[in-house]
C-alpha cells in the first residue's frame, strides 16, 4: 500500500471536528445537570420537607429534576410526572432565552415607558423613586393628584421587584413621600372587571399568559391561568403569597376548577372561592378575544421578546398589561396539563430543550 493510499484508509469515519462535536451534544446534559444540581439542590432539598417525603426520596427527585414539592403535587394529581417540564428544564433550557432584552421586562419603569410608546394598554406611571427621590413624569403631579380624588389609592411598586413582593397601597401624597426605601414607581390604580371583583375584591386578579413563538416566529398564546387573591395572599394574587390559580381555556375563556395548596403539601381543587363563595369553575372572562388581540400586539411590540409570561387584568375597557416576566413559572400551567404532551406546544417547548 502506498504512501497515498495509507493516508485514505486511516482517514475513513466522521471528520475529527464533528466527532467532537458530536461529544459536545452528548455532554451537554450532564453539564446542565450538574450545574442544576449545584445550585438548586441544596434549598430543593431543604424546603421539599414540607412534601413529607424521606431525604433520600427528595434527593431522587432533585436528581430527575424536580423541586421535591412539586413532583409531589404532580403525582398527587396523575400519579406520575411523565411529560412535566422539570425546574431543570426551566433554570437551564428556558432560562435566559430573551438574552440582555429581558431588562425590558425586569426594569417596570422602562416597560410601562416602552408601552407607552407603542400605545398598548398599561398603567400610568405618575413618578419614578430613585434614589429615595421621587421625579414626577410630565403632567404626573396634577394626574397622581387626580386619581387619588377619583380613585382614592394609587400603586407604588418596586421598579425591579417581581412575584408581588413590596406592593403597597398608598392614599395621599405625603404618604408617598414615605416610600423611600427602594426604587419604585407610583401607578395607576387599575379597576378590575366585575367578574373578578365579585370572585374576589381585594386584590387586582390577573390572568398570566404564556407567550411563546413557533418555527415562523410567530406569538403564540401558549397557555393561561387566572390568579386569584384570598385572605391570606394579602394585596397580590400570587400563587407563591397563598393565591389561588385556575386554568384559562385558551379557546373559549372559561375557568376551570381553581387550585391551592393546604397543608402538608397538599393539592386541593376548588369550584368556587373559598373566602368569598364566589364560583370560577365555569365562569367566562368577558371580551376573552381581545386577550388573543393583546398577545398578537405584544408580539409585534416586542419581537425581541420570545418567551414572557404576560400578567393581564381585565377592565371594563379591555385587557391591560400589569407586566411581562422573562423567567416565568410553569407550575401553574401544569396542574392541568403536561406540557410536554400538549400536541399545540409541546413540540414548541420539547425543540427549546433539546438544544
Amino acid at each position: 500500500m502506498d504512501d497515498g493510499a495509507a493516508i485514505a484508509a486511516g482517514s475513513s469515519g466522521p471528520p475529527l471536528a464533528s466527532r467532537i462535536g458530536g461529544v459536545r451534544r452528548q455532554l451537554r446534559p450532564l453539564a446542565r445537570q450538574a450545574r442544576f444540581v449545584r445550585r438548586f439542590g441544596p434549598s430543593y432539598l431543604r424546603e421539599g420537607a414540607a412534601s413529607g417525603r424521606s431525604l433520600l426520596a427528595r434527593a431522587r427527585d432533585v436528581w430527575a429534576g424536580f423541586h421535591p414539592n412539586e413532583a409531589d403535587w404532580y403525582r398527587q394529581i396523575r400519579g406520575h410526572t411523565r411529560g412535566v417540564l422539570t425546574n431543570r428544564d426551566r433554570e437551564t433550557a428556558l432560562h435566559g432565552l430573551n438574552g440582555h432584552y429581558a431588562y425590558v421586562l425586569d426594569n417596570k419603569a422602562l416597560f410601562a415607558e416602552l408601552m407607552r410608546a407603542r400605545e398598548l394598554a398599561t398603567p400610568r406611571v405618575y413618578a419614578v423613586s430613585t434614589a429615595g427621590r421621587w421625579r414626577f413624569a410630565p403632567g404626573g403631579e396634577a394626574a397622581l393628584a387626580e386619581a387619588l380624588r377619583r380613585d382614592g389609592r394609587i400603586v407604588v411598586k418596586p421598579t425591579l421587584g417581581s412575584k408581588g413582593r413590596s406592593i403597597r397601597l398608598c392614599r395621599s401624597l405625603d404618604e408617598l413621600d414615605r416610600f423611600q426605601d427602594e426604587d419604585a414607581i407610583a401607578t395607576s390604580f387599575v379597576v378590575q372587571a366585575p367578574y373578578a371583583h365579585e370572585i374576589h375584591a381585594a386584590t387586582l386578579n390577573t390572568i398570566r399568559i404564556l407567550m411563546m413563538r413557533d418555527a415562523a416566529g410567530r406569538p403564540v398564546l401558549a397557555a393561561a391561568v387566572h390568579r386569584f387573591g384570598t385572605a391570606g395572599s394579602g394585596l397580590v394574587d400570587n400563587f407563591s403569597a397563598g393565591g389561588l390559580v385556575a386554568k384559562v381555556d385558551v379557546a373559549t375563556g372559561t375557568l376551570d376548577r381553581a387550585v391551592t395548596i393546604v397543608e402538608c403539601n397538599a393539592v386541593r381543587f376548588l369550584d368556587a372561592h373559598p373566602d368569598t363563595g364566589a364560583p370560577i369553575a365555569g365562569v367566562v372572562v368577558p371580551g376573552w378575544d381581545r386577550v388573543h388581540d393583546l398577545v398578537g400586539a405584544l408580539g409585534d411590540a416586542f419581537p425581541e421578546l420570545v418567551y414572557v409570561g404576560w400578567d393581564v387584568a381585565m377592565t371594563e375597557a379591555g385587557p391591560t398589561v400589569i407586566e411581562g416576566n422573562a423567567h416565568p413559572s410553569l407550575r401553574f400551567f401544569q396542574f392541568y396539563d403536561t406540557l410536554l404532551d400538549d400536541p399545540r406546544v409541546g413540540p414548541l417547548f420539547r425543540r427549546i430543550v433539546a438544544r
